[in-house]
């Protein structure tokens, strides 16, 4: 039983404070990051997941670190687990940005353009500069080239 809670616990999407996505940021400097900002009520997010699944697994296998950012609720904390597994994408790295107010999140990235809009994904240069954003819906994945 013990184990069990373990892994349980290990398995859980973490709950972060707004200021953890600049630490994303930083703490990746030399690497390309991914963040990509979602929500288990967005339909939009729904219909792009299936989609991104395998872009986001082949950046990763190619060392660029993916960084999945839901800003659900913490007491939605388990629909936002149950939707990346639904989707393929529990393996990744993921957490959940405690937000009520969603400006520190927005400015962190650092794209005035970004009003809060989901789905959204910004990409960042092995130096921690933005290089790309997608605000919305990626429509097409190869589109999401890092370089």
């Amino acid at each position: 039983m013990r184990a069990l809670l373990t892994a349980l616990l290990i398995a859980a999407l973490p709950v972060r404070p707004p200021s953890e996505v600049l630490k994303l940021i930083v703490e990746a400097r030399g690497k390309t990051v991914v963040l990509h900002f979602w929500a288990s009520w967005c339909e939009a997010c729904r219909e792009e997941f299936p989609r991104l699944r395998s872009r986001f697994h082949q950046l990763a296998a190619q060392g660029v670190r993916i960084e999945l950012i839901s800003i659900d609720r913490p007491v939605d904390r388990e629909k936002a687990q149950a939707m990346l597994k639904e989707f393929g994408l529990s393996k990744l790295p993921a957490i959940l940005v405690d937000a009520p107010d969603p400006d520190p999140v927005v400015r962190a990235v650092g794209d005035p353009r970004w009003d809060g809009t989901l789905p959204a994904t910004f990409v960042y240069d092995a130096s921690g500069r933005l290089s790309r954003s997608f605000i919305g819906r990626i429509r097409d994945p190869s589109s999401l080239r890092v370089r």
